[in-house]
C-alpha cells in the first residue's frame, strides 16, 4: 500500500472539495465540501488494487476533455479518499453506490448510454472489442455486481463521470 502525504486541496488543478461537491457528489453542500476539504488535506492510504485501477483510468482518459493524466490521477485519488475512505466498496447504509469511487449502477448505466463518445479505442483495448455494447445491455444488478468486485471497472466509471461533468 501506498501512504499519501497530503495534497493541497486547492491546486494547479482546482478545488477538489468545490469541484467534487459540484460535479460529482452533485450537491453543491458546504458541510459536504468542508468533510471533502478534511480527508484530502490529511494523508490517506492508497490500497495497491486502487493504484492500479486508477492508473489504467488514466491511461484511458488521459487527455480527454483537456484533463491531463496528473489531473485525472489526483482527483481520482481524492474522490476514493473522500467516497469511501479506500475502506468499503459498498455504500453505507445500504445505498446503491459501488466500488472505492462509490459509482451508482444508474449513473453507469447513463455514462455507457449517453456519454459513449467517451469509451474508445483505450477503453476497448483495455476491456475488450466489445465492451461497451455489453456494457449497454447490463441492468442495474450487473452493474451493481462488477462495480464492487471489478476495482478497474470502478476506477474507469468515475474518471468517465469526472469527464462528462465537464469539470
Amino acid at each position: 500500500m501506498l501512504g499519501l502525504g497530503a495534497m493541497a486541496v486547492t491546486s494547479a488543478y482546482g478545488d477538489f472539495a468545490k469541484d467534487w461537491s459540484k460535479h460529482y457528489q452533485t450537491s453543491n453542500n458546504p458541510e459536504k465540501e468542508a468533510r471533502a476539504r478534511q480527508v484530502t488535506s490529511k494523508s490517506y492510504t492508497l490500497p495497491a488494487d486502487a493504484s492500479r485501477a486508477i492508473q489504467t483510468a488514466v491511461d484511458i482518459f488521459a487527455g480527454d476533455e483537456g484533463k491531463t493524466k496528473e489531473q485525472l490521477t489526483q482527483y481520482l485519488k481524492h474522490t476514493g479518499a473522500v467516497e469511501s475512505g479506500y475502506r468499503t466498496t459498498v455504500q453505507d447504509g445500504g445505498g446503491p453506490a459501488r466500488s472505492y469511487w462509490q459509482v451508482e449502477p444508474t449513473t453507469a448505466m447513463d455514462l455507457v448510454k449517453n456519454s459513449s463518445a467517451f469509451f474508445g479505442k483505450k477503453f476497448h483495448g483495455y476491456f475488450g472489442p466489445n465492451a461497451l455494447e455489453t456494457l449497454q445491455t447490463w441492468d442495474h444488478n450487473k452493474w451493481s455486481e462488477y462495480l464492487q468486485k471489478h476495482v478497474d471497472l470502478g476506477a474507469t466509471m468515475a474518471a468517465a463521470k469526472w469527464l462528462a461533468s465537464n469539470w
